[in-house]
């Protein structure tokens, strides 16, 4: 359902989408189950699914990671259903990325407080940078984590970095003269994130880190318009643009990142 949704809407401006592998598909979506359960929900139409929604809720901050209705059914109200059921009216800040092809989902998001912030930079290639020589990596402890996210995320990211151990390649913690700068993981994808950093310089310092490690490796980096840093060391990199960008969406008094490369639309 999902692939029906999403590739009407590409085919539809004439632009190329194929699905992922379904396994990357349904690793963050079990993990979203598991852990958020109670805000994932189906539309059901005599046994056939024709609508899902998932968010995930970390302390104030709700980040809706799925709304995806079957083509036949879009403009009948199924989306806005499942958006109020997936909707936490307890959360101080909320943020979701869309398409920014899709102007009837980002009119139903902005009705809910939900206002276009950043593009969302879909980034690729086989980088050549430089390592960069003051940055030691180490293995990532929780405490470290925990302190860079307070400052990246503003929020707290400990049931997904179990998550992200677990499907994640590699993940490292970097450090200048002994104190953490930022960590990033690495998928068997080739995707680089999440990354975060204790301000923009540190996180940058870390993509390019993890970047000079990966010449000659297909490598994809997701970044927010808003990291200006890291986008430019991505470009500098080589890496360029493959994809129309998606659109990150805030409510009010959400500031946009600065230090982050996300590890993808589901999970942010």
């Amino acid at each position: 359902m999902f692939a029906s949704a999403e590739g009407e809407v590409w085919h539809r401006r004439n632009l190329d989408w194929s699905a992922a592998p379904f396994e990357l598909w349904r690793e963050p979506h079990e993990h979203l189950l598991a852990v958020d359960g109670a805000r994932s929900f189906v539309a059901v139409d005599e046994g056939r699914v024709v609508g899902f929604s998932a968010a995930l809720l970390r302390g104030e901050a709700w980040f809706l990671s799925a709304l995806f209705i079957a083509p036949d059914y879009q403009g009948v109200g199924v989306g806005r259903e499942l958006l109020a059921r997936s909707w936490s009216d307890s959360a101080r800040r909320r943020i979701t990325i869309t398409d920014s092809i899709q102007p009837v989902s980002n009119g139903l998001y902005a009705s809910r407080g939900l206002i276009p912030t950043t593009p969302v930079l879909f980034l690729a290639g086989e980088p050549q940078a430089d390592g960069v020589p003051e940055l030691v990596s180490s293995p990532a402890g929780p405490d470290a984590l925990a302190a860079i996210d307070r400052v990246a995320y503003g929020f707290d990211r400990s049931v997904d970095h179990r998550y992200w151990f677990e499907h994640s390649e590699s993940v490292r913690s970097w450090t200048r003269d002994g104190e953490p700068l930022g960590y990033a993981y690495v998928a068997k994808s080739g995707l680089i994130g999440p990354v975060a950093g204790i301000d923009g310089a540190s996180a940058a310092a870390v993509l390019q880190a993890e970047l000079s490690r990966r010449e000659r490796k297909q490598t994809i980096v997701l970044i927010p318009g808003s990291a200006r840093k890291l986008v430019a060391t991505a470009l500098a990199a080589g890496l360029r643009f493959a994809r129309a960008p998606g659109l990150l969406l805030t409510s009010d008094g959400c500031p946009p990142p600065e230090a982050l490369a996300i590890s993808g639309y589901w999970l942010f």
